[in-house]
């Protein structure tokens, strides 16, 4: 009996901290291409602080130590420069970023869809999911993070659960991905 109420506890706990089923699908999370930048340059500046270090002191115990600790930081740095694969990186960030941008433009459909029967672009989300029949619909790992809406100009930022980047699209010129 005991057993078997550690085992139902340990079951919700572990469907509790599982990601949801409709994030579960959307690939996995990315770091963005600056967290890698940085930790090239911290991870280089700290090496060469400690090798300086090493260098400079008298004591052979210290002096050792230093030059040891010296390695780890050159170690993530040839990890960071050699072996992350970059190209991969951008690749899907970027793809990730046209679902954003194809959710939005979903939205943009729906929005002048209203716009030309109302007279006025939509500011509430759930309305707005209301009106996307005709389109494609929203894809459900992308979230829309702001929505702004006035009588003759809207834009919206979206972002995909999986992606470091945002979205932007503004009713005047479109998504900010066809700009870069």
């Amino acid at each position: 009996m005991r057993g078997n109420k550690t085992l139902l506890k340990t079951g919700l706990a572990g469907l509790l901290l599982s990601p949801s089923p409709a994030h579960a699908s959307c690939g996995e999370a990315i770091m963005s291409l600056g967290f890698y930048e940085d930790i090239s340059l911290y991870s280089l500046v700290a090496g060469f602080v400690l090798v300086f270090a090493a260098i400079f002191l008298e004591q052979k115990k210290i002096k050792t130590v230093l030059a040891v600790a010296a390695v780890l930081p050159f170690l993530a740095w040839g990890y960071v420069n050699f072996l992350v694969d970059y190209n991969k990186i951008r690749k899907t960030i970027f793809n990730y970023n046209v679902q954003a941008e194809a959710t939005l433009a979903n939205i943009a459909e729906a929005q002048e869809r209203y716009q030309s029967e109302q007279g006025s672009f939509i500011t509430d989300l759930k309305e707005l999911e209301s009106h996307l029949a005709g389109a494609h619909g929203m894809d459900e790992c992308v979230r829309i993070v702001e929505l702004n809406a006035s009588f003759e100009h809207w834009s919206a930022v979206a972002q995909h659960h999986s992606s470091p980047d945002t979205v932007r699209w503004d009713s005047t010129s479109g998504s900010s991905l066809k700009k870069g």
